[in-house]
């Protein structure tokens, strides 16, 4: 039984480090073909196309960083080209109040380092938090009344 443990750890370490190489930005021509069609048919008018792969809790995505009249914005897909969000990045004094009270109950010490607010194209709204709490770096996926979806060490 230890062996087995010790050899899913392994393979969890690898290929969780293998994937930490790929991640952040990407040129253009390694971004999936879908998610460029996507990009182009939602956004046409994009300019300054940038876009990082990352690992949000367990699914890989493309964070498409374009700029449409003047202002910058950051759109979510999936490899599949599906769009998963719209992401904008908070200050912590503008996370609703209930994750604040959440955040305080669930850490004796805390600190908020980052916020961002993420859009659903089905209506929903999800707050990424990063925290300091209890002595180690943590990121969240909560709601707006402060319930947690997500809690993992980052």
């Amino acid at each position: 039984m230890s062996k087995r443990i010790l050899f899913l750890s392994l393979l969890a370490t690898l290929v969780l480090s293998s994937f930490s190489a790929q991640a952040g930005k990407i040129k253009l021509s390694e971004v999936p073909k879908a998610v460029i069609k996507a990009m182009k048919a939602e956004h046409p008018d994009a300019k300054n196309i940038k876009v990082d792969k990352e690992l949000h809790f367990g699914i890989v995505l493309y964070e498409v960083k374009y700029k449409t009249n003047g202002k910058q914005h950051e759109t979510l897909f999936e490899a599949h080209g599906k769009h998963f969000g719209h992401e904008e990045a908070i200050e912590v004094s503008e996370l609703p109040s209930a994750i604040i009270k959440t955040l305080t109950q669930t850490f004796t010490k805390l600190s908020i380092q980052d916020a961002e607010k993420i859009e659903h194209p089905d209506g929903r709204i999800e707050y990424e938090v990063d925290v300091r709490g209890d002595g180690e770096d943590w990121e969240l996926a909560m709601s707006p009344t402060g319930k947690i979806w997500v809690k993992e060490r980052d």
